[in-house]
């Protein structure tokens, strides 16, 4: 215990003995005309601690050289008093932890004698304070704030190993930033393209682009071994998103070009048929068999289409897509075949009057210019310009089960409107079996002659008859829609 009480003495007296020495010349001059408590309170500052110079630098004859060298020491203060307040903060308080990061270098930056050197200590958690600020700039993409805080606190703190990291992952931000710049307008450029095609094309070219650009920044970050860094993986991961993005625009057209075909379908199943071979030009029951296996036929060319383009295009034409289209295909055939089956019996179908068209309708085929709220079905068209007595019509409706969908026939002027569940055989089974007038008349509005809950109404069956009353003309037109709510509607 002496020995070292010893050493420890010894050191005390040497320490006492050199700031007497300091202390001893400050109000003489040196040889080179400069203060010598200047160079004592530099060497104390340097060689002890900074605030150790303040009692050289007090025996300054100068008083405005006085002031200056004083403050520096305040200044320092002040920059290692905001640093040591770091330890206390948490990683959220960023604006605290760049606020106080701000200020030690503004303060150490005004310390302007190139002589007076920081404490290692002081430069090392100055250096990891400022590498973690620029660190979170650059998450920010403040690449410019964060430029300026490397150069400062390389020219305060010197060079170290977290600032030269720092420095690499600036680079490898910005060169990231550039190439995200460069790339910004690709996928506008792309989407403008006119024609499917070309414009898949064009998205190719724009991803192929942002897969380039993935591959050689990743490679440059490994390289420069920053590729850890939060930045950077960061910035990285936005391009890729940006990329991610351009896929699934393209994803959305190859699909919505798929869908394209759903939509030709269903423009097929709805084709109206030209002139019929009857009298005047009249649909026979021949005509209608005819004109639907012929829609069957355009339908399973369409989908034929839709396969080839799902194998050129399989990741994005899905089996979601494929299966759905089919079924809408599958579908439409069966209510294709259950026309064909009721056309078959010629001699009951002539019986029951003139044909709509097209024969079948309901919401399994909208019309695209319905509204949400009015939601219906693609009409069924009738019209006459020879009307010499009460005219008669059929058509047939398709209700998915549980759905309480209307129908209602609309005319263009005030005839009168009746609509059965069964053929009337031209009238002649309306009072012989007391058929009753499925219209609600409490529900009528104008011209527009309302069936509510129709698949009720039809007693599950999906062909309706109406009769049209004479009026004052002989001309007469008007359609026939399925509504989902008619109610609803037409309040």
């Amino acid at each position: 215990m002496m020995k070292k009480t010893g050493i420890v003495l010894s050191a005390f007296a040497a320490s006492v003995f050199a700031l007497a020495g300091l202390f001893v010349s400050c109000g003489t001059t040196s040889k080179d005309g400069v203060d010598p408590a200047i160079t004592k309170g530099i060497e104390a500052w340097n060689k002890i601690t900074p605030e150790d110079a303040s009692d050289p630098w007090n025996g300054i004859s100068d008083a405005a050289v006085k002031a200056k060298y004083l403050n520096y020491v305040t200044l320092y203060k002040a920059g290692a008093d905001a640093i040591e307040s770091t330890e206390s903060m948490k990683a959220s308080q960023e604006n605290k932890l760049l606020s106080a990061c701000n200020t030690a270098l503004d303060k150490f930056t005004a310390i302007d004698d190139s002589q007076l050197k920081l404490p290692e200590d002081i430069c090392e958690k100055g250096s990891n304070l400022s590498a973690g600020r620029i660190n979170k700039l650059l998450e920010a993409n403040k690449i410019t704030a964060a430029k300026t805080m490397h150069q400062k606190s390389v020219s305060v703190y010197g060079s170290s190993p977290v600032l030269t990291t720092a420095g690499k992952e600036i680079d490898v931000v910005n060169a990231i930033y550039a190439k995200t710049s460069a790339l910004s307008g690709e996928g506008a450029k792309a989407a403008a393209v006119e024609g499917f095609e070309a414009q898949v094309a064009a998205y190719d070219d724009a991803i192929g682009k942002y897969v380039a650009a993935e591959s050689e920044l990743s490679a440059s970050a490994s390289k420069a071994g920053v590729a850890d860094m939060s930045a950077v993986s960061k910035n990285i991961k936005n391009l890729k998103s940006t990329r991610q993005n351009l896929e699934s625009e393209r994803a959305s057209i190859i699909r919505e070009k798929a869908y394209g075909y759903k939509d030709k379908i269903g423009e097929e199943f709805a084709r109206q048929p030209g002139a019929g071979t009857g009298k005047n030009g009249a649909l026979t029951s021949y005509d209608i068999r005819n004109h639907y296996n012929s829609i069957q036929s355009n339908i399973d060319s369409i989908y034929s289409e839709l396969t080839a383009f799902s194998a050129k295009y399989p990741k994005e034409v899905g089996q979601d897509v494929l299966s759905d289209i089919d079924a809408q295909r599958r579908d439409l055939k069966v209510k294709i075949a259950q026309i064909n089956r009721e056309i078959a019996n010629e001699e009951e179908i002539k019986s029951r009057g003139n044909t709509v068209m097209p024969l079948m309708i309901g919401l399994f085929n909208p019309d695209p210019k319905s509204t949400a709220e009015s939601k219906k079905s693609r009409p069924a068209k009738f019209s006459s310009t020879k009307q010499k007595k009460t005219d008669y019509w059929w058509g047939m409706v398709s209700i998915q089960p549980g759905q309480m969908n209307d129908l209602v026939i609309t005319l263009k002027d005030n005839r009168t409107v009746h609509v059965y569940n069964q053929n009337t055989h031209s009238g002649k089974d309306i009072k012989k079996k007391n058929l009753e007038d499925l219209v609600s008349k409490a529900n009528k509005v104008g011209n527009s002659w309302p069936v509510m809950n129709v698949g009720k109404m039809l007693n599950g069956g999906t062909n309706y008859y109406f009769s049209i009353d004479e009026g004052k003309t002989n001309t007469y037109s008007g359609e026939v829609v399925i509504y989902s709510s008619f109610v609803t509607r037409s309040r």
